[in-house]
């Protein structure tokens, strides 16, 4: 079985990212179990970090993630590649056996159904905290105490990018695979939305991995402007098709964000925001 990996790197030199350094440590030992594991890493802060041996390497300076995304699943697929998976530069993979992950992959893969799965999702823990898989009720997610693993409904699921890992068939079926209007924060949600259109289920894989979520961290208000402004954008490229209740709901729930955060840090940018985001949309 092959298997791609893209890691993203950010601000990060190549010997710091937990994510690039544990796979590595598993190549070797894939390889001796028939697992072809070609890694990617795309640098998206030129000058942080310098090529290493052993992965595809690509430079672009702080592109948006939905194009990474798109240009290196387009090119691994076209490698003849099985499966492609995404990382963050942050997940810590030393403590999981990939092999195991894809074994339980082939298995869901030849059983009955199993071309229902366009998308095998691990359980991201955060903090000792679940924090993907989630579930979305309209345009707002929410944290889930448990998910057992295995099939999974793919209506309002939710999944983090970090861990992911995407059939042949969900590249194909997709179009686009992510939207490049996106940038950064969204993405996921986004692809999860659409998701739901073209496959009926998921896999969450019976495994556990360790994530350092930015929800988690101390936001500045000029990063904190950064991420409200990138939901916005978010949200409203992701429900523009939506019904016009829908829609106007949201308005309404961005609005209420917008006054409690620009309260919250004194910064009625965030209220300004709200119309800067919607010419950016349009």
């Amino acid at each position: 079985m092959s298997l791609a990996v893209l890691i993203v790197l950010y601000r990060k030199a190549s010997q710091d990212s937990i994510a690039l350094q544990s796979l590595l440590a598993q190549k070797a030992l894939l390889q001796d179990e028939g697992v072809d594991l070609q890694l990617y890493v795309w640098n998206n802060s030129p000058g942080m970090a310098q090529p290493c041996p052993g992965v595809r390497w690509y430079e672009a300076d702080n592109q948006r993630l939905s194009v990474i995304y798109n240009q290196v699943a387009k090119e691994a697929f076209a490698a003849g590649v099985e499966l492609f998976m995404i990382s963050d530069d942050d997940t810590n993979y030393s403590n999981i056996r990939l092999s195991s992950c894809l074994t339980q992959i082939g298995q869901v893969r030849s059983a009955p159904g199993g071309d229902q799965v366009g998308v095998f999702m691990p359980r991201l823990v955060s903090h000792g905290q679940l924090v993907s898989p989630g579930q979305r009720w309209l345009f707002m997610g929410r944290l889930t105490p448990d998910v057992a693993p295995g099939l999974v409904a793919s209506k309002n699921l939710l999944g983090i990018n970090s861990g992911l890992i995407f059939t042949r068939q969900c590249f194909q079926r997709m179009t686009p695979f992510y939207d490049e209007r996106l940038r950064f924060y969204a993405t996921d949600t986004d692809f999860f939305i659409r998701y739901e259109g073209y496959f009926p289920k998921a896999c969450v894989l019976d495994v556990e991995i360790a994530h350092d979520l930015s929800e988690h961290s101390a936001d500045t208000p000029e990063r904190a402007l950064f991420r409200f402004e990138e939901m916005i954008h978010g949200l409203r490229i992701s429900f523009h098709s939506h019904s016009l209740l829908q829609r106007g709901l949201l308005d309404l729930y961005l609005v209420y964000a917008a006054f409690r955060k620009a309260l919250a840090y004194r910064r009625p940018a965030f209220i300004k925001a709200l119309f800067t985001q919607v010419r950016a949309v349009k």
